[in-house]
């Protein structure tokens, strides 16, 4: 009988991945992701937040399908109307940044920053989502800090 593990060279790990986290932010652990940070706010209200999620992709898989699914799925939220999407970088790869927002009953409008990469290592690519997240309300003070968290995130693959 013999072993298969993970991390390994048949089954690579993840890339590490690091972010800066503002005075007034902490970690926030959360299921399926490998990284969270929110902002304090008093209880009750809406807490901006930052996650990266990471997950392996296919080889048939392009970059270019990988935006336009994570575009549809905001796409699919009620109501949800796309700010603006263009071409950009997260941590010197080539990267796509889609914005849009829509409004819920609980919570009223929604705004989301979502920047996308395809980092390849290890000969497996893997997809880096990092979403950012804020109250319609808050995004006047708030977004400037969700693009600069996603601007200062790196990646050691």
């Amino acid at each position: 009988m013999s072993t298969v593990s993970y991390p390994s060279e048949t089954f690579p790990g993840y890339p590490r991945v690091t972010m800066d986290c503002p005075d007034g932010w902490s970690a926030h652990p959360i299921p399926q992701a490998q990284l969270a940070i929110r902002q304090e706010r008093p209880a009750g209200e809406f807490r901006p937040n930052v996650v990266v999620v990471m997950q392996r992709l296919r080889p048939e898989q392009t970059f270019e399908d990988v935006v336009q699914q994570a575009a549809d799925k905001l796409a699919a939220s009620p109501g949800y109307e796309e700010v603006g999407r263009t071409k950009t970088t997260l941590a010197g790869a080539p990267a796509a940044r889609v914005e849009g927002a829509w409004t819920t009953e609980q919570t009223g409008t929604i705004a989301q920053a979502l920047r996308i990469a395809v980092i390849e290592h290890d000969g497996v690519r893997d997809l880096v989502e990092v979403t950012g997240t804020c109250a319609g309300g808050q995004a006047t003070d708030v977004w400037p800090t969700i693009r600069a968290i996603q601007d200062s995130i790196s990646v050691d693959a």
